[in-house]
């Protein structure tokens, strides 16, 4: 429309969609002006631009719930093994790696934590020589610095023996455990008696391995990765025929519009929301996840060569992560730094990255966690040293300075929190092995209920496990 207006030095200016003309407040000119204007030419509708853009498809041979690491490798490990399906990963952020991926220390673990034989330990070692494969291909951030498990006192000599144990014998390489003299050759401000040296330990940026993952994915030609996608709904369905899955979906904190994915199988890898989306999908109502919130700092620029490689205490009971310690970082949005942490607060959110974060419904979940206050009352200064340590930097600290008492408060500063899923059993202890939910919504889901640390590390290897469940599963041909 056309808009008429008094300027402040009395000129009138007419505007127009395709003119502009500006005339004196002398009547002669002005009328002429507005009689050239009201016999121009009336301007051409505009044509909207339509978008090239290919639609999304709405139909895929497999679904995959959560843009996490796992649900990304899994993908491509699909994709990979039959090349005649196609793969859609459905992420409730507007961006994969959003939470747990994306917020860890960066770690590629060795395998030495955990029982010969368990699952978990035979997909760490696997997982580990995967990722650095994976990294040194595609050039992406990867070093093989090292780690040491140190012993601060003659009482811990007796851990890291049987971590030496338990290392070797998951087929973990070059481990030997140093004397105080020995590791301060080594990493002259380290204060301890001994340490277990792990040479094939290193970091790696696992956002970044996770934005590759999802390129590779939807440069396929079979393959999509959908951001913004909040799954709220699974109802079973029949596609050509088949037993399906009709996922409904909508942007996060939006009632509407809803969007549909229908897919053959669905598999579900959904990190801190694991046992809510489970249930919305034909799952059980047990495991339930608990969340804990990790605390880092950083030091300074001037102080970030403090140590050289990881630097861990030997594990606490309880189940809760292995505690605070030292890692260098080459991480492409952090840039490198020498991180301390995490802490292992609990969370009253699922995805509450500051103290201050509270949700009504996570919080009744938290008290509904039998699991979780049996081991929260079966380890009470464990559970309240960690809140202390959440609120004090001193206390934070101090956990970190009896490994490295040259480390002082003015050389540190507050870096990022992630919030870790962890699954208690119904006796107070920690789940020391992934857990997956089989054969739900008619047998055509599969849920992955439970990926713990060293879920990262793991991820090739998972994938190919949870592949090879759902063949098993979904009766898909080896070969198609």
């Amino acid at each position: 429309a056309t808009q008429v207006t008094q300027c402040a030095n009395k000129q009138i200016m007419i505007y127009s969609r395709c003119t502009l003309r500006i005339v004196t407040d002398k009547q002669p000119r002005m009328w002429s002006a507005l009689r050239s204007w009201m016999s121009y030419p009336a301007p051409v509708r505009e044509t909207r631009h339509v978008s090239t853009v290919t639609p999304f498809t709405k139909e895929f041979d497999v679904c995959i719930v959560g843009g996490g690491i796992v649900g990304l490798t899994t993908a491509l490990e699909i994709l990979k093994r039959y090349p005649q399906k196609s793969v859609c990963v459905l992420e409730k952020e507007n961006h994969v790696a959003a939470h747990q991926t994306g917020h860890n220390s960066g770690v590629i673990h060795a395998g030495i934590y955990y029982e010969p034989g368990s699952l978990m330990a035979h997909l760490c070692v696997s997982g580990a020589r995967k990722i650095y494969e994976y990294c040194e291909k595609f050039n992406l951030p990867c070093e093989r610095i090292g780690k040491l498990i140190v012993a601060r006192e003659e009482s811990e000599v007796s851990i890291l023996e049987e971590l030496n144990r338990r290392g070797t014998a998951n087929g973990v390489e070059g481990l030997e455990i140093l004397s105080g003299s020995q590791v301060k050759e080594i990493e002259p401000n380290v204060q301890c008696v001994a340490a277990l040296h792990s040479p094939n330990t290193g970091i790696t940026d696992y956002a970044a391995i996770a934005r590759h993952i999802a390129g590779q994915i939807e440069s396929s030609g079979r393959g999509a990765v959908k951001t913004s996608y909040e799954a709220v709904k699974f109802e079973p369905t029949i596609s050509n025929g088949s037993p399906a899955v009709c996922v409904t979906g909508v942007e996060p904190g939006q009632i509407g519009p809803t969007r549909h994915v229908t897919c053959k199988n669905l598999i579900t890898c959904c990190g801190l929301q694991s046992d809510y989306v489970a249930q919305k999908a034909g799952g059980d109502t047990t495991p339930k996840v608990a969340a804990f919130r990790g605390t880092y700092y950083q030091m300074i620029p001037s102080k970030k060569d403090i140590v050289k490689r990881n630097i861990y205490p030997v594990p606490g009971g309880g189940g809760i992560p292995v505690g605070i310690h030292f890692t260098p970082t080459v991480n492409e949005e952090r840039g490198q730094e020498m991180i301390i942490g995490p802490s292992a607060a609990m969370a009253f959110s699922r995805e509450g990255y500051k103290i201050t974060d509270l949700s009504i419904k996570d919080m009744f979940r938290v008290i509904l966690n039998v699991g979780l206050i049996k081991f929260a009352f079966q380890n009470p200064s464990l559970s309240l040293n960690e809140v202390y340590k959440d609120i004090s930097k001193a206390a934070f600290l101090k956990e970190a300075q009896r490994m490295v008492p040259s480390l002082e408060l003015e050389d540190t500063e507050r870096s990022f929190s992630g919030v870790m899923a962890q699954i208690f059993h119904e006796d107070g202890n920690a789940a020391g092995d992934f857990i997956f939910e089989r054969n739900c919504l008619n047998g055509t889901t599969l849920h992955v209920r439970n990926a713990p640390t060293p879920a990262c590390t793991a991820s090739f290897a998972i994938a190919e496990h949870v592949t090879s469940v759902a063949v098993e599963d979904f009766g898909w041909d080896k070969v198609e």
